[in-house]
């Protein structure tokens, strides 16, 4: 059980890090996107947004851990 739990507390960090580099990557494009496609834009921040709240999720998961 103790390598199980040491396992997912690194695969915990290993995903929030992965998903704030992802969200970071989603707004830069929504940014460029802006003037031509509104639209994409949006959606794009809308994706980002939902990332953030999956990592609130993990981050609980994280000091459940502890």
């Amino acid at each position: 059980m103790k390598d199980t739990k040491n396992q997912l507390e690194n695969l915990l960090a290993y995903w929030l890090k992965h998903n704030r580099e992802h969200g970071a990557e989603f707004r830069e494009w929504a940014d460029k996107m802006t003037t031509d496609q509104k639209e994409v834009a949006g959606q794009l921040r809308q994706a980002a947004d939902k990332m953030a709240e999956v990592d609130e999720f993990m981050k609980k998961a994280q000091k459940l851990l502890k």
